[in-house]
């Protein structure tokens, strides 16, 4: 799916102007010191624009000016937010399939995802009994399995230590090459994006009465 946005979010003296375009399977990558998460949030529907537009592939889904508002379960979107979100009652296992059924545990899909995060071993393992690391491949596996043609990563390895997230890293890496959708990155390393990413924006600082933009890399 491709992505494309041209709005403003505004709250008190706090204001982001997002104008932005990714094609399907390509990997953005964003940067900067605020505003990262927000962007987010109005891709994934979390937070309505407010003024402007959000389209993805030729659907809108947030277009101020009609008053149309797509709900973020119905936008095909899966975000991993900072630290993960699995489910603390159910096991890897579970929160892996969790809504979507048995089906998907028997299916090829499922297996080659499991492999890739080398999740085998912590099937039966509940959240709390896993590293920070091991919780955020589980994380990352349940969002490469969903149905959803867009993902958004919200630091995805803020949290981990340097060797977990070096993993972490590369499994991102091997997955982004096959995956078929749009990955929207949020890094604060710059080094993660260059590594991960193939085109970037940055979100500049922007208080009191100056706008600033997010701008899309080719």
């Amino acid at each position: 799916m491709s992505l494309a946005m041209r709005c403003r979010f505004i709250r008190e003296a706090f204001s982001i102007e997002v104008d932005l375009s990714v094609a399907s399977g390509r990997v953005l990558g964003v940067t900067g010191e605020s505003g990262k998460t927000t962007t987010l949030d109005m891709i994934a529907g979390l937070l309505p624009c407010t003024s402007g537009s959000i389209r993805i592939d030729d659907v809108v889904v947030d277009d101020e000016p009609t008053g149309r508002f797509v709900q973020p379960e119905d936008r095909g979107v899966a975000t991993v937010f900072q630290g993960g979100g699995l489910l603390p009652h159910l096991s890897v296992d579970r929160n892996l399939i969790f809504g979507r059924g048995r089906t998907l545990r028997a299916s090829a899909r499922f297996d080659d995802v499991v492999e890739a995060f080398d999740l085998r071993a912590l099937l039966a393992r509940k959240p709390h009994e896993l590293s920070g690391g091991q919780r955020q491949r589980a994380s990352l596996a349940r969002a490469f399995l969903s149905p959803s043609r867009i993902l958004l990563l919200d630091e995805p390895t803020t949290f981990l230590d340097v060797a977990s997230r070096g993993v972490v890293r590369r499994l991102m890496k091997e997955w982004f090459a096959v995956y078929k959708g749009t990955v929207v990155l949020v890094s604060h390393d710059p080094e993660e994006i260059d590594d991960l990413a193939d085109c970037s924006a940055r979100v500049r600082v922007s208080r009191g009465a100056t706008t600033e933009a997010v701008l899309s890399a080719a």
